[in-house]
């Protein structure tokens, strides 16, 4: 390569350089005074310096030659490029469309939360005592933007701790402690952390009425609302009082009527008879407009057929058998009816229900008078109620005319009357799924959840709930940030332009 040619080469890298470090001072450091700038001016002047002092007889023919009107050319086409990108960028920022294309969608609202904030009729006030420098603040500030923009009833304040002395103190904020405040009105509550199902909770506590009070039945045996053990209902009632129920227990032999703030009963695995007497008041309060959620698992007479009698309910003497599952003795719910507990789950986020040790529940027929009876969920057609005992073996197989031949359905909901006093009745033929051992599985919890939500008459609540989200974050420094904006956008970007001009100028002088 002769000196004239090595000038060439320079001169190129000289303008891309400039134009390098004129992109750096405008889009990425912000000012000129930025050290990276001032080298790639530097590098620029030296090598367009050094071309000119190299190419000094042949820039009088080049400026008046064809190359100047192709160069022309070029520098108008490369402006237009580049008022082109910047119309795209300010459509992108006035009118901004996202796309959540993450494993978990962990930035997709859930429905429950669109529903939520669609629904506000007053506005609500979200004070966030967190900083930008707090780890937690990129987090709540990206999900605080995705919520205004559901709703114009919401309004949000970051209060940063050092700066709000005054408010921390009037607040009563500690570091460790929920540090969001969510107020509507004169109602006031505090979300326990940052994420979507803390916030969409606290919203939903401060613009409800009054809580309705859920009542789990005791003294036959049933799942406690305090046993965190595996067996224990502790997950399930946790989230009911997370969505604003309140939870208390009943030993129904100890009352001759139900209490008057009880809006749903809860009879959850019970293992011994209810009493004649206790089965004829709960079926006297669910047929003036009481609403009753029953799991009943296989083997059990609970002293409540009287009950699923007049309300539609045929509760199967027999176990599901399900051979499309890992484990034949946990059925899977496959097809769900068109129904506000299950719809849902034609959503997106479709889940399974996984019941282990289930006994069938379906629509009686004919169903009793002024009643409307839904099957709710039913396992695949390969699936069957076995009628014999199960041996020890665990070997079974299919009778056909003894058996209950799939699909079987897993449980129903009942009702009968209209408005608020309007009974609602919903029968599982298992309990295990809703127990702290299986809660968490698949579509175990929005069942569970949807089931007390719908009998309680609070359908806002129906829905796909914010799911545990796994994230992987990457921190970065100040520093580690610009060098790597730096690499991605000016860096890469202008060293392969300077090669595609270098190869075209070797090519040319050939």
């Amino acid at each position: 390569m002769t000196l004239k040619q090595k000038g060439q080469a320079a001169g190129l890298f000289g303008a891309v350089a400039v134009l390098s470090a004129l992109f750096t001072w405008f889009f990425i450091a912000g000012r000129f005074a930025d050290p990276y700038v001032w080298v790639q001016l530097a590098l620029g002047v030296a090598g367009l310096a050094f071309y000119v002092a190299t190419n000094l007889d042949t820039l009088g023919r080049s400026v008046a030659g064809r190359g100047t009107f192709y160069g022309i050319v070029s520098g108008v086409s490369a402006v237009v490029i580049v008022a082109a990108l910047a119309g795209l960028n300010y459509i992108a920022v006035k009118k901004p469309k996202t796309w959540d294309l993450t494993r978990d969608r962990i930035y997709t609202l859930s429905d429950q939360t669109i529903s939520t904030l669609k629904g506000l009729k007053a506005d609500v006030q979200v004070l966030a005592f967190y900083g930008s420098a707090d780890p937690e603040f990129p987090e709540l500030d990206q999900r605080l933007k995705q919520y205004k923009a559901v709703t114009d009833k919401l309004k949000v304040e970051f209060l940063d701790p050092p700066r709000h002395v005054r408010e921390v103190k009037e607040y009563n904020i500690s570091q460790s402690g929920p540090r969001m405040i969510v107020k509507a009105g004169s109602k006031e509550t505090r979300a326990k952390d940052v994420s979507e199902e803390s916030l969409t909770n606290a919203i939903a506590e401060v613009t409800r009425g009054s809580a309705k009070k859920i009542y789990f039945s005791k003294g036959h045996g049933e799942r406690a609302i305090a046993d965190a053990s595996e067996r224990g209902m502790k997950l399930w009632v946790d989230g009911l009082k997370s969505e604003g129920f309140q939870v208390d227990e009943i030993e129904l032999a100890a009352n001759k009527e139900m209490p008057r703030d009880m809006q749903t009963l809860v009879i959850a695995g019970p293992v011994a008879s209810l009493s004649e007497g206790e089965a004829k008041l709960v079926q006297d309060w669910t047929g003036k407009g009481g609403k009753l959620v029953v799991l009943i698992d296989p083997g059990v007479h609970s002293g409540l057929e009287k009950v699923f009698a007049a309300v539609g309910a045929k509760v199967g003497n027999d176990e599901i058998i399900d051979t499309e599952s890992q484990e034949p003795q946990v059925a899977i719910a496959q097809d769900y009816a068109d129904h506000p507990i299950t719809a849902p789950r034609n959503s997106p986020f479709a889940l399974a229900g996984i019941f282990p040790l289930a006994r069938s529940v379906s629509k009686a027929e004919p169903a009793p008078s002024g009643w409307t009876v839904v099957e709710l969920a039913r396992t695949g057609s390969r699936a069957w109620g076995e009628t014999d005992a199960i041996k020890d073996d665990g070997k079974v197989e299919y009778t056909p005319g003894k058996d209950l031949k799939g699909p079987v359905p897993l449980a129903i909901a009942a009702t009968h009357g209209l408005g608020d006093n309007e009974s609602r009745v919903v029968v599982f033929g298992n309990s295990n799924f809703a127990a702290n051992g299986f809660y968490r599985l698949s579509g175990n919890r929005d069942l569970a959840m949807n089931s007390v939500s719908w009998a309680a008459h609070e359908e806002a609540k129906i829905s796909i709930r914010p799911r545990s989200r796994q994230a992987n974050h990457l921190f970065l420094t100040a520093e580690q940030k610009h060098t790597m904006t730096l690499m991605a956008f000016d860096v890469l970007p202008f060293s392969l332009l300077f090669a595609g001009l270098l190869v075209w100028q070797t090519r040319k002088s050939r």
